[in-house]
């Protein structure tokens, strides 16, 4: 993924959220940098349990297609 386009879905994310998830510190002859807010801590640990959620979910009906697929 583009540099871009990651700062393009922070910026939504801030946008729909309201608040922000990244805060970034301007760069320089300090450098810069970006770290998670504690709202954008929140929207990765939502996002892992939707993912464990719906693996587990999934996991009857995707070994089930695997079996399916193997015989033939």
């Amino acid at each position: 993924m583009s540099y871009k386009r990651t700062w393009q879905l922070v910026e939504d994310l801030n946008s729909s959220l309201g608040i922000p998830v990244v805060e970034t510190a301007a760069g320089g002859s300090g450098g810069g940098g970006a770290i998670l807010t504690e709202a954008g801590r929140t929207v990765i640990a939502r996002y892992r349990a939707i993912e464990m959620d719906t693996a587990q979910a999934a996991r009857k009906h995707l070994l089930a297609l695997n079996r399916a697929c193997a015989k033939r």
